[in-house]
């Protein structure tokens, strides 16, 4: 179902008024339509920051985006490129649902100015990940990047709902300067979430294990999987998002292998005995004993990592060693493998870096 968008046009103002504008588009800006926008993750975490005021709270929503760049010779992501547009149809008792309009946008939030306005709450290291963002992404080249959004609920204090009647979109403007259309991407998150929150139950995904092993036959799958989707327990055969996760797999254990080869490399030029630094160690709640140190200029963070309800054939972690400014300066891969629901795991992450750090910060970086 196509969405058609309002926008009071320029043309239109200037034949009101008489007076020339500005168009919207001005040279230099970049052609989004050389740009590939993918949402990577979605998160909705609830900020209740001031329980005997509850205007002041809020949703932080965090957002994970990979971006690709396919033919702008220098192209620069900034974090204020991007907003949240909260639209809904328009009309009588919202019955036209194929027209909406913007009813209110947000605006990306900082890690420093998050850590200001909730001073007080329980756990800062959700912060972690909001940094400022402002990173060239080469012609070829494809980065991700994890953008905040601090959403003030309205009046009656509702929880933000990503699959209610409203809909929230992610926007990506030509410049850190525009703030409107037409030269802008927009994904629909709503879509994007329910694809996050809802994996398929474990005796669907048996369904598939027997159809692979050759447990049932073709037809009895595909009579299996048409009775789930008329029930709508689920909406697409779950074989072609199989595929999908396994080619995301396969991209990223070939970064983790080309990491390992820079690893190796770096290793075998550092043979000499130096002195052992140790750095301090951000991290959320599902890492503990976690250890940051420094020798023979490569970086080695180590420590035990709790899972959550879910198995997962694969975990990757990230570390990411900042200097004294807050930059990112170096990053590193590892991986564990067959991670059980509530599984209690060692795990060890390094990377080449011969230049001064400030701390390390280690994350989960996919799970399949």
């Amino acid at each position: 179902m196509s969405l058609n968008f309002h926008f009071i046009l320029p043309a239109i103002i200037t034949l009101v008024i008489g007076v020339p504008l500005v168009s919207a588009f001005q040279p230099g800006d970049y052609d989004l339509d050389l740009i590939d926008l993918q949402v990577m993750d979605l998160q909705v975490l609830s900020m209740d920051d001031t329980p005997d005021y509850y205007f002041d709270d809020a949703d932080l929503i965090k957002i994970t985006i990979n971006i690709t760049n396919n033919g702008i010779d220098y192209f620069v992501v900034h974090a204020t490129m991007f907003n949240i547009w909260l639209m809904e149809p328009i009309g009588d008792n919202n019955q036209n649902n194929d027209v909406l309009e913007i009813v209110d946008n947000y605006y990306v939030s900082y890690d420093f100015e998050l850590e200001v306005k909730y001073d007080n709450f329980y756990s800062r290291e959700l912060f972690n990940e909001c940094d400022y963002t402002n990173d060239r992404v080469k012609m070829g080249q494809s980065k991700v990047f994890t953008i905040c959004f601090d959403v003030l609920r309205i009046w009656n204090n509702e929880i933000l709902n990503m699959d209610g009647t409203k809909r929230y979109y992610l926007v990506m403007m030509d410049n850190h300067h525009s703030t409107s259309c037409p030269n802008c991407k927009k994904i629909l998150l709503s879509t994007t979430d329910s694809s996050q929150k809802y994996p398929l139950p474990s005796w669907v995904q048996k369904i598939l294990k027997w159809h692979k092993q050759g447990i049932i036959s073709e037809q009895e799958y595909q009579n299996s999987i048409e009775y789930l989707i008329e029930k709508g327990i689920i909406t697409e055969d779950p074989s072609k998002k199989e595929i999908q996760v396994m080619s995301a797999l396969a991209e990223k254990n070939m970064q983790l292998k080309e990491h390992q080869a820079k690893l190796s490399l770096a290793q075998q030029t550092n043979l000499y005995v130096s002195s052992m630094n140790f750095y301090e160690s951000k991290y959320n709640d599902q890492f503990s004993g976690v250890l940051c140190k420094k020798q023979n200029n490569i970086v080695t963070l180590s420590g035990d990592y709790t899972n959550d309800n879910i198995y997962y054939d694969a975990l990757f972690f990230k570390l990411l060693l900042f200097d004294d400014f807050g930059n990112v300066v170096a990053t590193g891969l590892s991986k564990i493998v067959d991670v059980a629901s509530k599984d209690f795991r060692h795990f060890s992450v390094s990377t080449p870096y011969k230049g001064k750090i400030d701390h390390c910060l280690v994350m989960v970086d996919s799970k399949f």
